[in-house]
């Protein structure tokens, strides 16, 4: 266990790299606190998530998942002596990743301008604060990405990895906190 972690803080941008994980974990544990306050403050907190956005959501995941693991696949391809798979892989991540932030875009649409919870409602300001951060820190990873793919021989790619998997696991998180407990599926 201990050969596992210590990959994690090998280099300086690994150790880094934890910072900048934990200054964004902090963060987004407070948006969290703010909206449970939020919900426990209002009087009427609303259950917008239905079956069709929890197949969204879903397939947010399973996208979001899929970029985690191909990037950490890309780790393993830069140590070959041909850099392509590397980028390949991480071009295939990028893809996966861009796919997520289009599929939260149209969520959205769907939660502002179908449902009418925009960011002046209780639930539409936390819900867009708390997925927004995480949209902009994906763009983030993103770029990060991309200029790893740029130069897979000097540039770290385990550092980028990690980043994607603490996106993967805020969202995850988001998932349980945010969609699961305003869900409505009495319908189904």
């Amino acid at each position: 266990m201990k050969e596992y972690l210590a990959e994690y803080f090998a280099t300086r941008g690994r150790r880094s790299t934890l910072w900048v994980i934990a200054a964004h974990a902090a963060f987004f544990a407070a948006l969290l606190a703010v909206m449970f306050y939020i919900r426990w403050a209002s009087e009427i907190w609303p259950t917008p998530f239905h079956f069709p956005s929890l197949l969204m959501v879903a397939a947010l995941t399973m996208f979001a998942a899929a970029g985690s693991v191909t990037m950490e696949v890309a780790t393993k391809a830069v140590k070959l002596e041909d850099k392509e798979p590397a980028v390949r892989w991480i071009a295939i991540a990028i893809t996966c990743w861009l796919t997520f932030l289009f599929l939260e875009v149209v969520e959205w649409v769907r939660l502002v301008y179908l449902v009418g919870l925009g960011p002046k409602t209780a639930f539409g300001g936390t819900f867009l604060a708390l997925t927004g951060t995480h949209w902009i820190a994906v763009c983030a990873c993103i770029s990060w990405m991309t200029m790893v793919a740029g130069n897979t021989r000097k540039r770290d790619a385990v550092t980028v990895a990690m980043y994607s998997h603490f996106l993967v696991l805020v969202w995850v998180v988001l998932v349980f906190t945010l969609y699961f407990t305003n869900a409505d599926l009495a319908g189904v």
